[in-house]
């Protein structure tokens, strides 16, 4: 049995496993301890837990108490291939498109995260320990984003809230409107 001086967060390359997620790459004992264990965030350095039972999430990569997240995923969530590795900052809420022909036309709420260094944008999933009072303060941030930004972002197919959303994202937040 392993102790907790045995235990490490650094990244180092051991054996490959026979686990692959669905990008397909296999995964590494590391990248699997993440996963399953947890990190430390980069900005607040504070540890979190990964642990699907709290977050609600399968691929937790943001912080629940400050929402700065890592740039670690390149084409799909959850894949770890970004070489970038700098921290994002959260800069507003959006909405995931969604397929569902019979929803409301604007799917699960997101936060919108930015690279501290190579500027890349993308979306993460809300996770259930997330800090509601730090969303809804995101989603005022996400009203005074710059012009030049928003079209990024919609070229992107990034739909930001608007006003109007206040009671949807209120809704969605704290479970009533």
């Amino acid at each position: 049995m392993r102790n907790a001086a045995d235990t490490t967060f650094e990244k180092t390359r051991t054996k490959s496993t026979s686990y692959s997620r669905n990008s397909g790459r296999k995964m590494y004992q590391t990248d699997l301890y993440q996963q399953v264990i947890g990190f430390t965030c980069a900005h607040c350095k504070i540890y979190i837990s990964s642990d699907f039972l709290l977050s609600g999430v399968q691929n937790r990569n943001h912080c629940p108490y400050c929402l700065w997240s890592k740039h670690v995923d390149l084409h799909q969530s959850g894949d770890r291939l970004c070489a970038c590795k700098a921290p994002m900052c959260p800069v507003g809420l959006a909405f995931k498109r969604t397929r569902n022909k019979y929803g409301s036309g604007q799917g699960e709420l997101m936060i919108i995260h930015r690279c501290t260094d190579c500027g890349g944008v993308s979306i993460n999933r809300i996770a259930a320990d997330d800090d509601n009072e730090k969303l809804l303060r995101l989603f005022d941030s996400s009203l005074h984003l710059d012009a030049a930004f928003r079209t990024q972002l919609k070229l992107e197919g990034i739909q930001t809230v608007h006003t109007e959303d206040l009671p949807l994202v209120r809704a969605r937040l704290f479970g009533h409107e």
